[in-house]
């Protein structure tokens, strides 16, 4: 028996032992500094970011991105053969003649569409060119042939932009476009890596040690903690301990509530990390794109939550802004917003203006969206009669602050965004469609907390109002670039993501007609 197990521990160190190896090259292989969008990071952010852009996926078929990457690279002719394209529009599938049922496609498949890809491509160029919104089919299109032209690179290898330059200059090459020894020595490299050869991983430290050598101080320490930050994934972990935290805290019981605050305050820890973890890496604020405001907007909500918690010593606020920031997260992930950590557009690289005004709007953003979690949660109780007469007062003089506080920061951070406007683009007010929205958002919310100072709105009116004119910040924040496409803001555009948004409308409008049906119901 002893013979028997013995021979069962030697069985499974054999198994384990490769499978640690690869692990362990697949680590060190990350940390290979490559220079892309006009800065230096690690592998596996450039192998992440290129994998999630291309598939949707951050690895694929259970290959990480940095595996799949350095394995093909080896045989770059593979690529165009991978059925990784992800195209999900239906219009588009059937412009250019191809399964509907189908979601991933190869470059050869694709490729007899590629004439009729690029013309739809470039028509949305055009009418961007002009100030006009592409149609939904052409900016499908274009989002494709950016996807089919990353291939491509792949395919050449010219992308892989891993060797340093050997004198001056600041610009890394491509091994697969040189051919002195530098580059021969990562070439073999990728095939011994990709062959699973026992010196790969000697060569990857040696290579490495001489990337290192040649890179400062400040790089190296944030391409490490860019590495770091991809591995870790802060946010997705602080999504799901939010969400851990509402669940716990909605069972409310004594036990559960502590575990249920334990969770939130964990989260929020790996929440203010991951933000850090940007703003070291990057050297700015991060709020310069859709996916940091997002990220950015959670983090003040949640923030404003504890000081909220603090003051009136409600547990019922943690769990509304629990839920919210849960929520946010997953939008984060949803939407098709950019989650890379790329060099941002000129207008927004004066770190000044962005931190007086960008975050000052954001912040906006957070309180409107705190006095949403907790006009739900007004009406909720109301339409299931247990809203007490001391909840009702406590949430409605919640919500009313919180109003306030958004209001005065959108409208401060409206008037700074004037100011910016009239350095960059020479005018302090053009009814840009961004400026009209955040103006209108504004007089939204004045106009809701003037009837509630006039007495002409009660506490079930108020809680409506918290929920409908977060409606104004959504298609400010969100509509704007990602609906309509236009105007001088167009440096934060994209588009996609209109089904998400369209659910959660549906969620709302259902919401809010049950909560009518139940009040109703009462009134007889």
């Amino acid at each position: 028996m002893k013979k028997l197990f013995l021979w069962v521990i030697f069985g499974l160190c054999f198994m384990v032992a490769p499978s640690a190896r690869a692990m362990n090259l697949d680590q060190d292989a990350a940390r290979i500094p490559v220079q892309n969008h006009g800065r230096i990071k690690p592998l596996s952010a450039f192998a992440q970011e290129t994998v999630q852009f291309i598939s949707g996926r951050k690895s694929w078929q259970g290959q990480s991105a940095v595996n799949l990457l350095l394995t093909h690279a080896a045989q770059p002719e593979y690529f165009m053969a991978i059925p990784f394209i992800r195209l999900d529009h239906p219009w588009l599938k059937k412009v250019l003649g191809i399964s509907m049922d189908q979601k991933y496609f190869s470059f050869k498949e694709l490729q007899p569409s590629f004439q009729v890809i690029e013309s739809l491509a470039r028509g949305a160029d055009e009418k961007r060119g002009k100030d006009m919104r592409p149609s939904l089919l052409e900016q499908q299109a274009e989002a494709l042939f950016q996807r089919l032209h990353n291939v491509e690179r792949l395919n050449s290898g010219e992308w892989l932009t891993v060797v340093p330059p050997a004198g001056e200059g600041d610009t890394w090459i491509s091994p697969y476009t040189s051919n002195d020894e530098r580059s021969a020595a990562f070439q073999q490299l990728v095939r011994d890596y990709a062959g699973k050869a026992p010196q790969a991983g000697d060569e990857i430290n040696a290579w490495l040690s001489y990337t290192d050598a040649l890179l400062g101080k400040g790089q190296k320490i944030r391409i490490s903690l860019e590495a770091f930050y991809y591995s870790s994934q802060p946010f997705f972990y602080a999504g799901i301990l939010y969400f851990l935290g509402f669940f716990f805290l909605l069972i409310a019981r004594t036990v559960t509530s502590g575990i249920g605050k334990l969770f939130i305050t964990i989260g929020f820890g790996f929440h203010s990390a991951g933000l850090l973890l940007r703003a070291l890496i990057l050297l700015r604020p991060p709020v310069a794109n859709m996916y940091e405001t997002m990220i950015f907007m959670d983090w003040v909500l949640m923030l404003s939550v504890g000081v909220f918690v603090l003051w009136q010593k409600r547990r019922s606020l943690l769990s509304s802004g629990a839920v919210v920031s849960a929520l946010v997260m997953l939008y984060a992930n949803l939407l098709p917003v950019d989650q890379s950590l790329d060099v941002v557009s000129p207008v927004l690289r004066s770190s000044y203006w962005l931190t007086v005004h960008v975050i000052t709007i954001v912040s906006s953003y957070s309180m409107f969206a705190f006095a949403m979690a907790v006009s739900h949660r007004h009406l909720f109780l109301l339409a299931v009669g247990k809203l007490t007469a001391q909840e009702d007062q406590v949430s409605s003089h919640a919500i009313y602050r919180l109003l306030q506080v958004g209001l005065i920061l959108l409208g401060a951070g409206t008037i700074l965004g004037g100011v910016w406007a009239n350095e960059a683009w020479g005018r302090f007010w053009g009814w840009d469609p961004k400026e009209t929205w955040a103006f209108i958002t504004f007089l939204g919310y004045m106009a809701i907390l003037h009837l509630r100072y006039s007495r002409k709105l009660n506490n079930f009116a108020l809680a409506i109002g918290g929920i409908t004119g977060f409606l104004l910040v959504l298609m400010t924040w969100y509509g704007v670039n990602f609906i309509l496409g236009r105007g001088l803001h167009s440096y934060g555009a994209g588009s996609g993501g209109l089904q998400w948004i369209v659910y959660f409308l549906i969620v709302e409008i259902c919401f809010l007609v049950f909560v009518f049906i139940k009040r109703g119901q009462k009134l007889k």
